[in-house]
């Protein structure tokens, strides 16, 4: 007798397979089977304990139906009933198993009421399952292990063992199809079945194949239909035809790819009403949209789903968030983007969906191009020029500023040199001026996209003319100081005497002048001075005792100065307060009070035949408050000199002077003289060295080798 091939299942065709077959192993369950086999009350009054071949008849049948043992030689098929007894059974036990197994139930008795051989599919792939992944080959009694009948094992065995497939993607691919199709999600269903048999023996699993295949088919007309529309320019009719493309594969991105491309056409149609566009405005780095509310019907509301694509490529769509319920209830619905591309050209699409599927053609947006300006654009007058100020994107790769707008005889056009804070344009003939400033940001191919601009004006004016030198003589009998200086191109000269900080020549001092006033004289713009033709003079008052004075040149033009060189006046106090002690024979210590506004004094003293200077400066003397010099013993003049800065027209300073008197000489030896470099010691016949170096040098005997 020929043994019976049976064909098995190819997939569960059961929606919500994974959750199922995960809530089976949580609760301790090998297999469906295994719940709807509710334990007995007792073993006592199970009838399998006490029925004659309750041992042989304990499995169930699962080949031609499930089946289980019931009174006697009885097998009672699962039915609707049968799952429901089985509730009862559980409800009434005592398995710490019930609660979970109840809950599963419910899913199984869905099954069982939507397909009565749905409970066998489903124990059978889990049979199937286990036994295939067991190590080794797949043997009559790892059935029986999981509950099969006897008379059944061998059989299942060997169909398992023959032709279904092991843990993979094929597998995989069976029991998520169910989840994806039938449904709308066709490109995902076609690439699961790619996976499976292309004719399988499972009319189940053949049927919903054949379904899918007919899906493609009309998909791919439609497609080829909207296509041709495009081609002759019937921009309308091939958005309907990608609608309806859509709407019966709504992850089709070729589909969703040519709606958006039609429904950016459409926006750009002059003929278009505004109603059925989307409006983008675009306010730092947010784009605010908004468009009317769709037409509602059929009593279901409309929802809309929000897509942002770059102008060239509907490919590249990205969904973004719609605000909820409320939206459109008198007013346009409104949404924002806080995440804009920059230095892309995106469009936006709006589709209106009616449950969960297209509803209409997407309303489009036009062009956003989001390329922020720079701000805080200002002009300022300078010196011969204008300057230019912002702040620029930190997300701007360069910046880009044109003198557009300018004088006749001077160019425009041309880019000028800047940076990423401003720029100054000059030396420019007086007039207005036009600058346009623009950022650049990375686009697409790299490329950089640069933002329209802003333009700012400004205006140059004429500026004197620096005075390029300054002379000056000595200070005469008076107490002044001749000044004189070549008279500059443009402007009148004045001598300023400066009370603020130094200014360096050639500085726009417009604002200063007002500021230090002007201790100094103007000097006349028409007449020559006393050197020649062609130069000013004036004569200046030399500062006071114990101060200095800073004369600059500044040339000054209705109301904007421009510094010269500058001179100073230095008149250096009397020093005072001069005193020197001995600290020792050879040690003098000298103190006074610094003669302002002198940097450096020259200390000189003389004892005997002894002539030395130094010169203290200024910093040193405040921080130690003294001087030591080393001197002899005879008597001492010291002197202290201030001094004055090399480039300073100046009046010599007031010296002091103070002497010391002589001290005895220190004692000396017959035959050594008072300066040699040893001294007599404390015994007789014993010499000590004059000092520590002496002492160090003495002791120095290079031809010793150190170990």
């Amino acid at each position: 007798m020929v043994a019976q091939v049976w064909r098995l299942p190819q997939y569960p065709a059961m929606r919500g397979y994974a959750e199922l077959d995960a809530g089976l192993r949580a609760a301790g369950f090998r297999h469906a089977a295994e719940v709807l086999r509710a334990p007995e009350p007792s073993a006592a009054a199970s009838v399998f304990a006490t029925l004659r071949g309750a041992g042989r008849a304990s499995g169930f049948r699962v080949l031609d139906g499930l089946w289980f043992p019931a009174r006697g030689t009885r097998w009672r098929r699962v039915d609707l009933a049968y799952v429901r007894e089985c509730r009862g059974r559980w409800q009434s036990g005592d398995d710490p198993r019930a609660g979970a197994a109840l809950a599963l139930l419910d899913t199984l008795e869905t099954v069982q009421r939507d397909d009565p051989a749905g409970l066998r599919r489903i124990v059978l792939w889990q049979l199937c399952c286990a036994l295939k992944d067991e190590a080794g080959p797949v043997t009559a009694g790892a059935a029986e292990a999981l509950g099969v009948h006897t008379d059944e094992a061998a059989e299942l065995a060997a169909a398992v063992d023959a032709d279904f497939p092991g843990d993979g993607p094929a597998r995989g691919a069976a029991e998520q199809i169910s989840e994806v199709w039938p449904g709308t999600r066709l490109r995902h269903a076609v690439r699961l079945a790619e996976l499976l048999p292309a004719h399988p023996a499972d009319h189940v699993l053949g049927r919903l194949l054949t379904g899918l295949r007919e899906r493609e088919a009309a998909v791919r007309d439609l497609k080829d239909e909207a296509v041709a529309r495009e081609r002759h320019g019937e921009t309308r009719p091939a958005a309907e035809a990608w609608l309806s493309a859509l709407r019966l594969a709504t992850d089709d991105l070729d589909a969703r790819t040519g709606l958006f491309r039609t429904a950016a056409l459409l926006a750009d149609d002059p003929l278009l009403p505004p109603a059925r566009t989307v409006t983008a405005t675009v306010n730092g780095r947010t784009a605010h949209l908004s468009w009317r509310p769709a037409t509602r019907g059929a009593g279901r509301p409309v929802g809309y789903r929000l897509f942002r694509f770059p102008g060239a490529d509907p490919e590249g769509a990205v969904e973004l968030p719609v605000p909820g319920a409320g939206q459109g209830v008198g007013g346009p619905v409104t949404a924002v983007d806080t995440d804009v591309p920059l230095g892309v050209a995106v469009r936006y699409a709006v589709v209106p969906t009616r449950g969960g599927l297209p509803a209409g053609v997407p309303r489009g947006s036009g062009t956003v191009l989001l390329t922020p300006e720079v701000e805080g654009l200002a002009a300022e007058t300078v010196l011969d020029g204008v300057r230019l100020r912002w702040l620029t994107d930190g997300s701007a790769k360069a910046v880009r500023a044109e003198r557009v707008a300018a004088p006749p005889g001077t160019a425009t056009g041309t880019p000028l040199p800047c940076d990423r804070a401003g720029l100054l344009d000059g030396p420019l003939p007086p007039g207005d001026y036009a600058y346009l400033v623009s950022c650049g940001y990375p686009g697409p191919d790299g490329a950089l996209v640069w933002s329209p601009g802003r333009t700012v004006r400004g205006r140059a004016e004429e500026w004197p003319s620096p005075v390029t030198e300054l002379d000056a003589g000595p200070p005469d009998g008076e107490g002044r100081v001749s000044v004189t200086w070549p008279r500059p191109a443009r402007g009148r000269t004045r001598l300023v005497r400066w009370r603020a900080r130094p200014v360096a020549p050639g500085e726009d001092v417009s604002g200063l002048l007002a500021a230090v006033g002007t201790d100094g004289a103007d000097g006349p713009d028409g007449a020559d001075g006393p050197d020649g033709p062609g130069r000013g003079a004036a004569r200046v008052e030399m500062p006071p005792p114990g101060a200095m004075a800073r004369l600059t040149a500044v040339s000054t033009l209705d109301g904007r100065a421009v510094s010269g060189p500058s001179l100073v006046l230095e008149h250096p106090g009397p020093v005072t307060g001069l005193v020197a002690r001995r600290l020792e024979t050879e040690r003098v210590e000298v103190r006074f009070d610094w003669p302002e506004p002198s940097v450096l004094v020259a200390l000189r003293w003389e004892c005997g035949t002894l002539r030395e200077e130094r010169r203290v400066p200024r910093s040193r003397h405040l921080a130690e408050g003294r001087v030591e010099i080393a001197v002899s013993w005879p008597e001492c003049r010291i002197t202290v000199t201030p001094l004055t800065r090399p480039d300073a027209v100046r009046v010599a300073g007031t010296s002091a002077e103070v002497v010391l008197p002589a001290v005895p000489p220190p004692p000396t030896t017959t035959g050594r003289p008072s300066w040699a470099p040893w001294t007599p010691g404390s015994g007789p016949g014993r010499w000590r060295p004059r000092n520590a170096l002496v002492a160090r040098l003495l002791r120095w005997r290079p031809w010793r080798r150190r170990r």
